[in-house]
């Protein structure tokens, strides 16, 4: 009985030390938030989207314009004067190519490229005159056919090949009076940004020469090439 009277004392002395000291029920303290992992940024390259057909590429450097136009088989057996001409344009039926992109857009990015216009006042050229301004090389890609085909291997004659000195005309009041959306000419034009001075105002209407888009070069009708203007600086 002595025994367990001294057993629950020192029971109760301990119970009242823990409780005048805090005791051990103070709460288990809270574990730090993990901080969550860092996510490895992913180093997978986005192929760049494709250039939509109306879409002017520019690249000022290299002084180039390309565009998209899509090929008129009518003209692989009939003569014209208009080689690349926009869709909505007036002229556009009567062109071997549908640009899909408006001409005077396309003034403006053979500017951009570093072109200088030779016509800036909407002057007029008659029959017999000829155009000038700056140098330009013309040639065509499409699918199946990445090596540049140059303007005069694309076209044919009634004996041969037409020759080629394509300037930068410029002619953009021109144009716009016009509405024909002229982008290249195969002779001198006043309303064709970019046109032949190697024949007169008038020659190929005339029949000198007879100017075709040759088939055995060019792809199918409806088929769209990439059009791209280098200017010579």
């Amino acid at each position: 009985m002595k025994k367990k009277l001294i057993a629950l004392m020192m029971m109760l002395a301990m119970v009242f030390c823990l409780a005048a000291c805090g005791g051990g029920n103070s709460e288990p303290a809270e574990e730090e938030a993990a901080e969550p992992e860092a996510q490895e940024e992913t180093t997978e390259e986005t192929a760049a989207a494709p250039a939509a057909p109306e879409d002017i590429v520019v690249d000022a450097e290299a002084g180039t314009v390309t565009i998209t136009a899509a090929v008129n088989g009518t003209f692989f057996d009939q003569s014209t004067m208009h080689c690349v001409v926009f869709k909505d344009g007036g002229a556009a039926d009567g062109a071997m190519m549908a640009a899909y992109c408006d001409s005077q857009d396309f003034y403006n990015a053979m500017v951009e490229a570093g072109g200088e216009p030779w016509c800036t006042d909407g002057s007029h050229l008659e029959d017999g005159e000829f155009t000038d301004g700056q140098k330009v090389d013309v040639s065509f890609t499409w699918e199946g056919q990445d090596e540049p085909v140059a303007l005069a291997d694309a076209l044919k004659t009634d004996d041969g090949r037409p020759d080629i000195d394509m300037r930068f005309s410029g002619n953009q009041q021109g144009n716009k009076e016009a509405g024909s959306g002229c982008i290249a000419c195969l002779n001198s034009c006043w309303a064709g940004i970019t046109s032949n001075a190697a024949y007169a105002f008038g020659a190929i209407d005339a029949g000198n020469p007879h100017v075709y888009m040759d088939d055995s070069v060019m792809p199918e009708d409806g088929t769209d090439v990439t059009v791209t203007f280098t200017l010579q600086k």
